[in-house]
């Protein structure tokens, strides 16, 4: 009987902290990465505090302290409803979900990363996705990432 009961503790003691991981780290995805070079695959990885992937010539972390911008690109001719839809939401909020009617099934999107290097000079990094489900996933974690990352504390 004691132990039921302390298994029952130790589960439901437990779960809140792995709810709380989870959302620390969003997802990894496969796509392929630009920073100054032709594209080459790479692994993205997203949290609610910063993006990080292994580009082709350097090394990828974006977080509060050096994000500048993030743009998205899209082969019009070729895009998906999924990621026209997620990305239309995330640029132009509610009005953006007209983007879920778009018919077509394939393309590339680029998510183009602007930061801050080491020296302060403005860097931009690409993610392309050709797939379009994997587009839209990255998609769908970026506005807590962007929550986080691109508020600018008041100094005075």
């Amino acid at each position: 009987m004691k132990l039921k009961f302390i298994s029952k503790v130790l589960v439901t003691s437990t779960l809140p902290i792995s709810l709380f991981c989870n959302n620390l780290y969003a997802g990894t995805h496969k796509a392929i990465c630009s920073y100054y070079s032709s594209y080459s695959p790479c692994r993205v990885t997203i949290s609610t505090t910063h993006i990080e992937s292994n580009l082709p010539t350097d090394y990828l972390y974006v977080d509060k302290d050096n994000f500048l911008d993030l743009k998205v690109y899209e082969d019009l001719g070729k895009s998906s409803n999924i990621v026209v839809g997620t990305v239309s939401t995330l640029l132009l909020g509610p009005v953006g979900l007209l983007g879920f009617l778009v018919k077509k099934k394939s393309g590339t999107i680029d998510y183009g990363i602007s930061f801050k290097g080491e020296r302060g000079r403005k860097k931009t990094a690409f993610i392309r996705f050709k797939n379009m489900k994997a587009a839209a996933a990255m998609g769908e974690e970026l506005p807590e990432l962007l929550k986080n990352i691109s508020i600018k504390e008041n100094k005075n």
